[in-house]
């Protein structure tokens, strides 16, 4: 945790909370829950309050993505930023909130000695980056393993709360990441269709980026597992979750300050 002062009047403080992993297993039995499943993520404030960790619905939010993982083809990389666009297109008939492509980056969220990840974020509030762990150039500290090899994918937030004098404590996402391991793009189809595909993963990881965790029922998109679908989209829980992560949920209002607008 890290806090800073801004004059007499207003304390700020930083909570970074990461997303569990999403990896790609074999099938299995439907887990005892219902279609309309969701969880949110939520963050206790100083005064004891537990609120859900979501970001402005009524901002833009932007992204930008590093695809220099994703294929070996130009073309390919092309089409992997595409469903990355695709994926927050869908993400944003959810919620009520504009996502906006601010294009390509360099950036790999990862943590360093010097900083954690959302202090070194600077291309887009959101960034989705395919990595190599083979390498410490292009490795994310971000990116767990699971069994001898990566986690598929991961989805996070950075979550912030400040108070003022005379108010209570209030608090607001500001930063997201999606981390994929780009050894793994033999795994996934491209796009939308059936099997296990791209697009699915990306749904995935981009809720958890919003504020949804993992769900019991293998029917949604946020299950822990990437399964085989006819379609991937958002199903009942998951659409139920991001509209309360959404403009239904009505604006944070937060002074400049708490997050730099990167719109």
């Amino acid at each position: 945790m890290k806090a800073r002062v801004r004059g007499a009047s207003a304390l700020l403080a930083v909570v970074a909370s990461i997303a569990a992993v999403s990896a790609t297993l074999p099938a299995v039995s439907p887990a005892a829950a219902t279609s309309s499943d969701y969880a949110l993520a939520t963050q206790t404030l100083p005064d004891g309050h537990k609120v859900v960790a979501r970001w402005d619905p009524c901002r833009t939010i932007t992204y930008s993505v590093n695809a220099r993982y994703a294929a070996g083809k130009s073309s390919h990389r092309n089409a992997a930023i595409r469903d990355v666009q695709a994926a927050f297109a869908r993400a944003s008939v959810a919620t009520g909130i504009n996502f906006k492509y601010v294009g390509s980056t360099t950036q790999i969220p990862t943590n360093t000695s010097a900083n954690r990840w959302y202090e070194r974020q600077n291309s887009a509030e959101i960034v989705v980056s395919w990595v190599r762990q083979g390498s410490s150039a292009s490795r994310s500290s971000l990116l767990s393993r699971v069994g001898r090899g990566s986690a598929a994918g991961t989805g996070g937030y950075a979550f912030k709360y400040w108070k003022v004098t005379g108010s209570p404590w209030t608090g607001v996402t500001g930063r997201g990441f999606v981390v994929l391991d780009g050894s793994q793009i033999g795994t996934f189809k491209a796009g939308f269709g059936s099997g296990s595909t791209r697009g699915a993963l990306l749904l995935h990881e981009i809720g958890h980026s919003l504020g949804l965790l993992h769900v019991g029922s293998t029917s949604q998109v946020m299950y822990p597992t990437v399964l085989p679908r006819s379609y991937a989209g958002y199903a009942t829980g998951d659409r139920n979750g991001l509209r309360h992560l959404g403009t239904a949920s009505g604006c944070v209002n937060a002074p400049g300050w708490v997050w730099t607008d990167l719109s």
